[in-house]
């Protein structure tokens, strides 16, 4: 990974569905930017998912980019109140309306480098979206938020148990679903590789990320 960040082993051999899935199902399984703390953790608490493993998986807003209008709700007709003034009069000159069409950096402190500043940005009031700032704000994760922002080494550590936790979610099993030759593309015939990969060779196989 060239921006940096954890790596870890994840198990090898999950059967994927055979269908890609929808926009729909999709969009229903990730929170909207404008979801407060309580949403986020009903959301993830029926996946199996702690408050640690939440905060841990937002940390991944370390890089990539945010649309405006995921935003521009913080900052129009009134500004948030847990934002920097400073922060958010640098995102009115890139979002000077509530419906432009540009985007910004998540991070503004390491912007193209998987580390911890995510978390340092949301105790100087600078999560970009209301999922990120929140996190800060609620008591129920303020100390985590906290702990991972001083701690680099912990923040990866929680980050690679909640990604390894995520894997496991909805996992078929016996002939349902095939194990893809290719992670990202369904195979290209209706055999997969579960009539050539044993079960025995499947349980238990590690792999670096």
């Amino acid at each position: 990974m060239q921006s940096g960040g954890p790596q870890y082993d994840i198990p090898l051999g999950r059967r994927d569905s055979l269908n890609f899935a929808t926009q729909a199902a999709t969009i229903a399984n990730i929170p909207a930017p404008t979801s407060n703390t309580t949403t986020l953790l009903d959301s993830f608490s029926k996946k199996n998912l702690n408050p640690t493993d939440l905060v841990a998986l937002s940390g991944a807003h370390t890089i990539g980019r945010g649309h405006c209008a995921s935003f521009t709700s913080r900052l129009y007709p009134t500004q948030d109140p847990t934002m920097n003034q400073y922060f958010a009069n640098s995102l009115k000159v890139t979002c000077p309306t509530s419906n432009t069409s540009n985007t910004t950096v998540l991070d503004i402190r390491t912007p193209k480098k998987f580390d911890n500043k995510y978390y340092v940005d949301l105790m100087n009031h600078q999560g970009l979206f209301t999922s990120d700032q929140d996190l800060y704000t609620d008591k129920r994760t303020r100390g985590i938020v906290t702990r991972f922002a001083v701690n680099q080494s912990l923040s990866f550590e929680k980050f690679a148990v909640a990604m390894i936790k995520m894997g496991q979610l909805n996992v078929l099993t016996g002939k349902q679903g095939e194990i893809r030759t290719n992670c990202s593309a369904r195979n290209g015939n209706d055999l997969g590789l579960w009539s050539v990969v044993g079960d025995d060779q499947e349980q238990g196989r590690l792999s670096q990320f």
